[in-house]
């Protein structure tokens, strides 16, 4: 169930690093051992690169209403800034993010359908150790995915 893979294309592109802070390789291996074991619907947590990952990808066998797969995929920088980002087979998306953003608070929400880059709200996650991050991130998801849609994916009062 976990596994690394190499896949160029989901590498962040250099100007963006030096924004986001470069990725926390062991962040990323944590969060991704407590998605497989708290998350039953994870078919794969793979990172992109073994040696220097720079993305978690989490492979969902259900996504949100009537999506049957959608994928997480989740960024954490050394310096605590972090992105987990949800997409389905429907192109719908949000995300939650952590890091610098002109004119917009440093944690933030990309509302579905489309996660737009603006405009953004405060995101309802105001945890910052990223197990507790993770654990909001599953439980966001989980509400959305019990109640079949997107609707107050963000409205919860500082999950976990």
């Amino acid at each position: 169930m976990t596994e690394d893979v190499d896949d160029p294309h989901r590498s962040q592109p250099a100007e963006q690093s030096e924004v986001f802070g470069s990725i926390d390789a062991t962040a990323l291996r944590k969060i991704r051992d407590l998605i497989v074991a708290q998350e039953p619907l994870v078919q794969t947590a793979s990172l992109d690169d073994p040696l220097n990952p720079q993305t978690l990808s989490v492979e969902l066998s259900d996504g949100v209403g009537t999506a049957t797969t959608a994928r997480i995929d989740i960024r954490w920088s050394l310096t605590d800034n972090y992105t987990a980002h949800y997409t389905d087979e429907q192109d719908r998306n949000f995300r939650f993010d952590c890091h610098p953003k002109p004119d917009a608070p440093r944690r933030h929400f990309h509302p579905p359908p489309d996660a737009p880059s603006r405009p953004v709200e405060q995101s309802c996650i105001a945890v910052s150790e990223a197990g507790l991050v993770t654990r909001a991130v599953l439980q966001r998801w989980r509400y959305a995915h019990t109640n079949g849609t997107f609707e107050g994916v963000n409205d919860a009062e500082n999950p976990p």
